[in-house]
């Protein structure tokens, strides 16, 4: 995500990452250790997630410039995913 986020942030791509029950301290250390700069929002009560049914983290939804969900995978997704659905997008 972070190298998706560099490599095509100044085209128009945004990261958001949404921490669900966490602390500030732990989504700090995280953010620290893996040294990422796009923005973490809180879910502290899990209401996000139930909305969007997660079930499970992490989850990735790809959301197309008109707002709308283009796609949406659960688990870690590979580099070609995240630049098949930018380049999807970041081309039109």
């Amino acid at each position: 995500m972070r190298a998706a986020y560099d490599n095509y942030n100044q085209q128009g791509f945004e990261v958001l990452s949404i921490s669900i029950g966490e602390g500030n301290a732990e989504v700090d250390a995280f953010i620290d250790k893996y040294g990422l700069s796009y923005p973490f929002l809180m879910d502290r009560s899990g209401q996000i997630s139930t909305t969007y049914e997660v079930a499970s983290t992490p989850t990735t939804f790809f959301i197309a410039p008109d707002g709308t969900i283009a796609d949406t995978i659960a688990g870690v997704v590979s580099q070609s995913w995240l630049e098949d659905n930018i380049d999807d997008y970041i081309t039109r």
